[in-house]
């Protein structure tokens, strides 16, 4: 296994927006993750992901304005009320180049999502802005840990496939536009901006990002 944070390293204090899908309302998901933190923790070489911090990247952005958050917020959110919410699995767990993931089943779905949310960002900040989707494949993921080294996890392949507890089951309704950090060598953490809820509009007391952030 590779160590992930050499190829992801962001500047000191950098913050980047990310569209998400969040797990902080999924209890279903905290167990299965549960379920593997006995074998992770075994493993000094991983970094594994807070339950309060589990996420499956939809788009990464990059650094955005009040405004144009503000912007990208609203156009999503209209976006959002012709897609209706839908049924995901998440799991099973494995070892891959970098890390240890869960898939996120069926993928048409949710790989749906992801065209629309990049098709609406790059309206409001214009095409080019966002990586290459040939140089950023969409693949439906929650990683559950980080490798921070360059070590043979064959062991941890095979236990992951032994340990295998049954998939969680969720049903997702809304994509969350974040403003996260790194916190280098351990995990990345983020403060919500706005929501874009499956199947309705804003709620009416949304309050907008830039009343809400802090600022870059």
């Amino acid at each position: 296994m590779k160590d992930f944070w050499e190829t992801h390293h962001w500047p000191e204090g950098e913050r980047r927006a990310h569209w998400h899908v969040l797990f902080d309302d999924q209890p279903a998901v905290h167990a299965f993750v549960r379920d593997h933190a006995e074998l992770l923790g075994r493993h000094r070489e991983l970094a594994p992901v807070p339950v309060e911090w589990l996420h499956a990247t939809i788009q990464s952005i990059g650094p955005l304005s009040p405004g144009q958050a503000d912007a990208v917020a609203a156009a999503a959110q209209l976006a959002a009320r012709d897609i209706a919410p839908f049924e995901l699995e998440v799991g099973p767990a494995q070892a891959i180049h970098n890390g240890v993931i869960a898939a996120l089943y069926p993928e048409e779905q949710i790989s749906a999502l992801y065209r629309t949310l990049r098709q609406v960002t790059e309206s409001v900040l214009g095409t080019g802005v966002l990586p290459s989707p040939r140089d950023s494949r969409f693949w439906p993921h929650m990683s559950l840990a980080y490798s921070g080294a360059h070590w043979d996890a064959d062991a941890l392949a095979e236990a992951l496939v032994k340990l295998r507890p049954p998939r969680a089951r969720m049903t997702v309704t809304r994509a969350v536009l974040v403003d996260q950090q790194q916190l280098w060598r351990d995990r990345y953490t983020w403060t919500p901006i706005a929501e874009a809820r499956l199947g309705q509009g804003p709620r009416p007391d949304a309050v907008p990002a830039a009343a809400r952030r802090e600022g870059h």
